[in-house]
C-alpha cells in the first residue's frame, strides 16, 4: 500500500483507490520514495531507445526530459520555482514563506526552473550510450532519497501544511528502508563508486537542507521539491564526473 500511496503523490500513474489517503499513509509512504524514482527511470527508458534511433543526441535529451517532467507532473519543479522566489523576494522568515504560499511564479522561480532544466539537458549529454541507461533510473531515485534525508532530519516551518504531514509520520523505519533501497540501487550499477557518490550527496542535502532551514525556520513541501530537483543535477553531475575520470567500468 506504501508503494502505491507513493506512486500516486510523485507521478501522475492513473492508479485508482476507492478512499482517500491518510495523512499517516501519506507520510509512511516516504520509505518507497526511492523506488518510486527507479520505477519513473524505467518508464524514460524506452523513449530514450526508440528517440535515439531517429533523433540527435540533444533532441533525444530534450525529449526525455519533458517526458520526465510530464510524468511528475511538474511537483518538484514547482517547488524549485516557489523556493527560490521565497529566497530571493524575502525579507525575514515570514515574507519568504508568504512569498512560497503564493501560487504565482516570480522572476526567481522562472531562473531556477530554466537553470535546472538546461544543466539536465547538458549533463545528460554528458552521460554517452554506455551509461545513459543506468543514470536514467539511478537519478530520479537519488534525487527523492535527498528528500526523505530532508523529511525525517529537519523541522518543518510550519505547523500545518503539506510538509508538516510528511514530517509527523516520517520515522527512523522510513528513512532506513529509503537508504537501503538507494544504496543497493547505486551499487549494482555502479558499484563502490556509486557508494560514494550516495554518501556525498547525503553530505550536501544536508549542508542544503540546514541552510534552508536557517532562512525559513524550517523546511516545507515546497523546499522537499526544491532539494529533489537539486539533488537530481546534482547526482547527474556526480555520474558525469565519474565517467570524465575514467572511474566507472560498466562492461
Amino acid at each position: 500500500m506504501g508503494l502505491i500511496n507513493a506512486i500516486r503523490f510523485l507521478t501522475v500513474l492513473p492508479i485508482p483507490l476507492k478512499r482517500e489517503i491518510t495523512e499517516r499513509e501519506l507520510g509512511r509512504s516516504t520509505a518507497w520514495f526511492p523506488l518510486v524514482g527507479v520505477l519513473l527511470g524505467g518508464l524514460l527508458l524506452p523513449g530514450y531507445f526508440v528517440f535515439s534511433l531517429i533523433l540527435s543526441p540533444l533532441a533525444v535529451n530534450a525529449i526525455v526530459l519533458v517526458l520526465w517532467v510530464l510524468l511528475t507532473r511538474g511537483l518538484h519543479l514547482d517547488g524549485l520555482a516557489d523556493t527560490a522566489d521565497g529566497l530571493g523576494g524575502g525579507t525575514n522568515q515570514d515574507v519568504k514563506l508568504a512569498i512560497m504560499k503564493d501560487s504565482r511564479i516570480g522572476v526567481f522561480g522562472v531562473l531556477a526552473v530554466f537553470c535546472s532544466l538546461v544543466l539536465k539537458i547538458v549533463l545528460l549529454g554528458e552521460l554517452g550510450g554506455q551509461f545513459y541507461s543506468r543514470a536514467l533510473i539511478l537519478i530520479p531515485a537519488l534525487g527523492r532519497w535527498c528528500m526523505v534525508l530532508a523529511i525525517f532530519i529537519y523541522p518543518s516551518a510550519r505547523e500545518t501544511g503539506m510538509g508538516q504531514r510528511f514530517k509527523r509520520y516520517c520515522r527512523r523505519q522510513e528513512v532506513v528502508f529509503a537508504s537501503l533501497t538507494a544504496l543497493v540501487c547505486v551499487y549494482f550499477a555502479i558499484g563502490l563508486w556509486g557508494i560514494a557518490l550516495l554518501f556525498g550527496l547525503g553530505a550536501v542535502t544536508a549542508v542544503l537542507s540546514l541552510s534552508l532551514t536557517q532562512s525559513l525556520g524550517g523546511l516545507t513541501g515546497d523546499t522537499y521539491g526544491a532539494i529533489c530537483e537539486i539533488g537530481e543535477v546534482l547526482s547527474l553531475l556526480g555520474f558525469s564526473l565519474l565517467i570524465k575520470g575514467s572511474l566507472l567500468d560498466l562492461t
